[in-house]
């Protein structure tokens, strides 16, 4: 019972999943700093940010439904938190489980969801655009992401995230067989993040911050705390099923590879969104369904012929 406190409370849980958000978030500013010749903030801004957040006013906005607005942002930190807790951990998976991708892939998604009700239920026009924006911007993502995440379920023979990640030990990172697919996978995990340049549902200079335009206090937190964690789980995702790792040596090895893996991939995000710009609602979905979606189902084809 008490293990699986332990799992559940401190590692690979809770309390593991909110530091590496928090890091995560602090190492993507400061590379963010350091692409545009700046300072950036110190280690513990990330922890600082949220601890202000949780001591504002918890203000609402007339004509707003409270009570979503206090549910929404609890249900989406849930469903990552839980999302993370099936993804392996440099080799350790202690509730994996036979069609467990499928799972993850599921509550990944209710974010964006809860995101879009955030700004539905809203009176305030940014909040009301910003949330159809999230929606129209799932659509177009969604896709290319599930065909990326397909080929490597295809390529191992199996729906587990860690069986994917054995299968890698004995044929290698599936990324050598799937590099498109890994570049389909960054392009969709932008997208879920809403990150430059596909921050579309929350484009400063637009729409303010979007759904989340009218939200303070504690419920704002309990939001920009989702963001990281689904940020990490996302990278943690595509980690497993692109890059994979030994297995069976020393667990400190094991640890080292996977936090340069996670540094990489932060580091691809973090030149991503300096490097390019945003792009319109119109311009992504024509990218998602002409470009994206095609490239992913030849990615797929290709993927059962070798299986073959």
């Amino acid at each position: 019972m008490f293990e699986g406190l332990f799992y559940l409370f401190v590692f690979p849980g809770l309390a593991f999943q909110v530091f590496c958000g928090l890091a995560f978030e602090w190492v993507d500013r400061k590379l963010l700093a350091r692409f545009q010749r700046r300072v950036g903030p110190q280690w513990y801004q990330p922890l600082a940010d949220l601890i202000k957040l949780f001591s504002k006013e918890d203000l609402l906005p007339t004509g707003a439904s409270g009570w979503v607005a206090t549910i929404l942002p609890l249900i989406s930190l849930a469903a990552v938190l839980t999302a993370g807790l099936y993804i392996p951990v440099a080799g350790f998976t202690p509730f994996s489980f036979e069609g467990d991708l499928i799972v993850i892939v599921f509550l990944m998604g209710i974010p964006t969801l809860a995101y879009y009700l955030a700004g539905m239920t809203s009176v305030g026009i940014y909040s009301i655009l910003g949330g159809a924006r999230s929606l129209l911007q799932y659509f177009s993502y969604e896709v290319p992401l599930l065909l990326a995440f397909s080929g490597p379920a295809i390529l191992s023979g199996s729906w587990s995230v860690a069986e994917i990640l054995k299968s890698q030990a004995e044929l290698g990172p599936f990324i050598l067989f799937q590099p498109v697919g890994f570049c389909l996978a960054i392009a969709g995990l932008i997208g879920k993040l809403k990150r430059d340049p596909l921050d579309i549902p929350k484009a400063k200079s637009e729409v303010v911050a979007g759904s989340l335009t009218e939200f303070s206090g504690g419920k704002l937190a309990f939001w920009h705390l989702t963001m990281d964690i689904q940020a990490i789980v996302g990278i943690f995702l595509l980690i497993n099923l692109f890059f994979g790792m030994p297995l069976g040596i020393s667990p400190w090895i094991n640890t080292l590879i996977f936090s340069g893996e996670v540094l990489l991939v932060i580091f691809i995000l973090s030149a991503s969104s300096s490097i390019f710009a945003r792009l319109r609602i119109d311009q992504l979905a024509s990218l998602g369904w002409r470009i994206l979606v095609p490239v992913g189902i030849i990615q797929l084809l290709f993927v059962i012929l070798m299986g073959v």
